[in-house]
């Protein structure tokens, strides 16, 4: 059986209480790149060609005064100016300044509608334990990887790391190959500064039946914003690993949610650090 793991501060309580997971837009995410791609254009006067491009220009236009005939007529107009080199670059231009696409905006409509949950091949990282674990106060939660709740939608997909970002064209047509391979590529890319976590990745549709949505307040801010929970059955826990930093009365809190009857074959173990090493090794923690 493989094991997926899931680093959390002390909301790892709520969460095995709860038995739900959070689903995450990536615009939350604490990688500012994540789903940024580097975009560029291979073909300026297709680019401009297409309809939905022409119709921002003829708006545009025509808010200006500077055209007044119809949509189809500013069509035909502008596909014999773009078969000129020079007027393909001024109207580029326009463009740039006035509808722009930016990696935040490629960014911002994906957190619109897709959410992700994100889980690690690895608990002995000290790093993952630091950031994700309170300074290692936390706790680790174990999944079978196997488990059905794990095969929704598409699935895990494990991340590739690399130096640069995901190209995307903006002359690609929705539901072309390349576009196909473009989406597919951007969900599991990473800068490979982050290779350490060995993340694991599942994706999911905001608007799926299988999640839960609620409103959550902002304690700094007051403010509600939406957060989406992915239920999850008890048998899918494998195991739980408290922080080396692990205070008892928190250690205590979480074996008395272990001691429910469901979760009566989870193994709970602490992380505790090699004398020789900067290593991680784990040992049993005694539920009684």
């Amino acid at each position: 059986m493989k094991t997926v793991y899931k680093f959390c501060r002390k909301h790892g309580l709520e969460i095995l209480n709860n038995l739900e997971l959070k689903i995450t837009p990536p615009n939350q995410f604490n990688d500012p790149f994540e789903f940024t791609p580097y975009i560029w254009c291979s073909d300026k006067a297709l680019y401009l060609q297409r309809e939905a491009v022409c119709r921002g220009l003829y708006d545009l236009t025509g808010a200006k005064n500077s055209f007044r005939g119809s949509f189809a007529k500013y069509r035909e107009m502008l596909k014999l100016l773009l078969a000129r080199p020079e007027a393909v670059e001024k109207i580029a231009e326009v463009m740039k300044e006035t509808l722009p696409l930016t990696a935040l905006d490629v960014l911002n409509r994906v957190s619109l509608e897709l959410g992700i949950l994100c889980v690690s091949r690895a608990r002995d990282s000290i790093l993952m334990w630091g950031h994700y674990c309170d300074n290692a106060l936390g706790l680790v939660i174990g999944f079978d990887e196997s488990h059905p709740i794990f095969r929704l939608e598409e699935g895990l997909k494990p991340v590739h790391y690399g130096p640069q970002r995901v190209v995307f064209d903006a002359c690609w047509e929705e539901g072309s190959d390349e576009m196909k391979r473009y989406e597919e590529e951007i969900i599991v890319s990473k800068n490979a500064d982050w290779i350490y976590e060995a993340e694991f990745r599942q994706i999911f549709r905001l608007s799926s039946h299988e999640l839960k949505k609620r409103d959550l307040v902002n304690k700094c801010t007051g403010l509600k914003t939406n957060a989406y929970f992915l239920p999850f059955p008890a048998e899918a826990v494998v195991s739980v690993t408290l922080g080396p930093r692990c205070c008892p009365a928190f250690q205590k809190e979480v074996i008395e949610v272990l001691h429910q009857p469901h979760f009566s074959k989870v193994q709970i173990e602490r992380a505790i650090l090699k004398k020789s090493d900067f290593v991680l090794e784990f040992e049993p923690v005694k539920s009684a």
